[in-house]
């Protein structure tokens, strides 16, 4: 059998070969050249004779073919042939017998235990290491494996010594010296880490990696100047640098976004390809408000990654905060052909809908968002909520409905349940669905005051006032707990000094018509006749179509005996609520020959 290599295939594997076997050279001028030419003569020899036409000659040699370093050197050679085409296998059994056939080449078995960790198997790498490291205790190469296989094993200090043994034997190893800082710093021996890469940089000030690990060790102990300067020390040197540009941002994004902003539009300008520096500076632009700006960068970050679905996402996302509603929706239905997070995708879809008024077409989305999603909830409300819009009320009582009886436990379901409920005047079935939330719930205070009403709405007065008190009981600053009891107190005609100072605090806390009103009222019960007039004219402004304020504005004018404004106010609510008890006859005992 002779054993030549193919002309194409030997210029296939031609650079190949010259790197990888001069460790072997010693060997080859030993025994290989005998061993090729032997076996090229001995291939031209069978050509002719098979050609018949040349005779055969006697030709005597030595044969080296069972010599082991022979073996172990072809063996090699095949193991680099089988590695070349992927075949990793079969290389590593090849390697294998080539280390066996040589045992005491480091060489080959450094080579096997790299050939280990290709095929991730750290344990026998950490076994051939063990075995060269034995025989050969200054191998610098075979001490920097091991220190990344104690690393990988997180053993740092033995990680330590092997770098630091690799180091002596290579003192101007910029690599070695990163591996030894890194060990180092996971160690927690900030300090010494630090040291070690200064030393470093005052024998190579360009060494811009070890400058930012030391900006970011720099980071690790809070030493902000120091990182910021680290940073720029490295934008001296190689103004582009990416992860030091990336770096020195994130700190200006805190302090001076205006000067991140300005970094990273110059870092652009220079290299506009720097596309962390754009996905980053795009985030930023969302920070400061310019969302507008930030869409575009995201958008060239996208031409560059057609296909990256975090960028979409990133886009989609915005599209719908800007309310751009129909390229949302063409984004999120692109998201939707890619795999993981579908259930997101069809969250926001329906957003992107909805926004577009196409409120079945996002119930549908919605509807097909899986049960144990963590959106499913928030899914349950927004159909509810969508319906509702589209007055179909009862069916978004019946979603939430379901919802509960399915286990899906949120306050919000019980609190909307009970809303809707309320729109419908079933108040005694919203009062259950607010006493059941409240059992899951017992600290909602929206459940809480909810239940309040509901309990007013349903005659239980005193109740009502028991729970809007222990609403305050968790929150002593809750505005419309506060301006229900003042106004309850003003109606009961008690504690009006102590009404008065509610609704004052209510209204400094909230600004609203309604508690207006009940200041207004309160001042009215005092006597305070002026003044209330001033407060209820506000209310009536803020809403002219409520009819209780309006009776409360006609009772304040009848006190002032303004007769003519008081029949006014009157008939207002009358129009407003024909069924209002007690206006008509206000404004039949009104002295008829005072209004005008």
């Amino acid at each position: 059998m002779c054993y030549i290599l193919p002309v194409q295939t030997l210029g296939k594997h031609k650079e190949f070969f010259i790197v990888t076997i001069s460790p072997l050279l010693k060997r080859l001028l030993r025994f290989g050249v005998l061993l090729l030419l032997t076996l090229v003569v001995g291939c031209a020899q069978n050509q002719v004779a098979r050609q018949g036409s040349l005779p055969q000659p006697e030709v005597s040699y030595d044969s080296r073919l069972d010599d082991a370093d022979a073996k172990a050197f072809y063996a090699y050679g095949r193991y680099r042939l089988l590695g070349g085409e992927g075949r990793w296998a079969e290389a590593v059994a090849t390697l294998e017998r080539a280390a066996a056939l040589d045992p005491s080449s480091d060489y080959l078995q450094l080579v096997l235990a790299k050939a280990y960790l290709h095929l991730q198997n750290p344990e026998k790498a950490a076994e051939q290491l063990s075995r060269v490291l034995e025989r050969s205790p200054e191998n610098g190469e075979a001490l920097e494996l091991a220190g990344e296989l104690n690393l990988h094993f997180q053993e740092y200090a033995e990680a330590e010594e092997h770098f630091a043994r690799a180091l002596e034997l290579s003192p101007d190893s910029e690599r070695l010296t990163l591996r030894l800082a890194s060990t180092l710093s996971r160690m927690e021996r900030r300090d010494d880490a630090i040291d070690l890469l200064l030393s470093l940089l005052k024998e190579i000030p360009e060494a811009n990696a070890a400058r930012l690990m030391l900006a970011r060790l720099y980071l690790g102990k809070d030493d902000q100047e120091q990182a910021v300067a680290a940073y720029r020390q490295i934008l001296e040197y190689e103004p582009g640098q990416q992860q030091a540009i990336l770096g020195y941002g994130q700190l200006l994004e805190n302090d001076d976004p205006v000067a991140a902003r300005e970094l990273y539009a110059n870092a652009l300008e220079a290299n506009p390809f720097a596309l962390g520096v754009q996905q980053q500076y795009g985030e930023l632009l969302l920070g400061l408000g310019e969302t507008e700006a930030a869409l575009e960068q995201f958008q060239q970050l996208r031409r560059h990654f057609p296909g990256s679905a975090q960028i979409l996402s990133r886009i989609a996302l915005i599209q719908l905060e800007l309310e751009h509603w129909e390229e949302a929706e063409a984004d999120f239905r692109l998201l939707l052909k890619s795999p993981g997070h579908q259930d997101s995708q069809r969250y926001y879809l329906a957003m992107a809908l909805a926004g577009q008024e196409k409120y079945a077409a996002a119930v549908a989305v919605l509807q097909q968002v899986d049960k144990d999603s963590p959106l499913y909830a928030e899914a349950v409300l927004q159909q509810a909520y969508l319906l509702d819009r589209v007055e179909q009320t009862d069916a978004a009582i019946d979603v939430l409905r379901q919802a509960l009886d399915e286990g899906v436990g949120q306050e919000e379901i019980y609190f909307y349940l009970s809303a809707f409920l309320a729109d419908r005047s079933r108040y005694a079935e919203a009062l259950e669905v607010t006493r059941s939330g409240l059992e899951n719930y017992p600290g909602d205070i929206s459940l809480l005051y909810q239940h309040g009403i509901f309990q007013e709405n349903l005659g239980q007065s005193e109740q009502a006032v028991a729970t809007m008190e222990m609403v305050l009981e968790l929150n002593a600053e809750h505005p419309d707990a506060l301006n229900f009891l003042a106004y309850s107190q003003a109606e009961a005609g008690e504690n009006l000094e102590l009404a008065l100072e509610r609704v004052q605090r209510a209204l400094e806390i909230k600004q609203s018509g309604y508690i207006i009103d009940t200041l207004g009222w309160v001042l009215y019960k005092l006597g305070r006749y002026a003044e209330s007039r001033i407060e209820m004219e506000k209310a009536a402004e803020i809403f002219p179509h409520d009819p209780v304020i309006n009776e409360h504005l006609g009772d304040i004018y009848r006190a002032l005996e303004l007769w003519s404004e008081a029949a006014q106010a009157y008939r207002r609510a009358i129009e407003l609520d024909p069924q209002a008890i007690g206006v008509r006859e206000k404004l039949e005992a009104l002295p008829q020959g005072q209004i005008q």
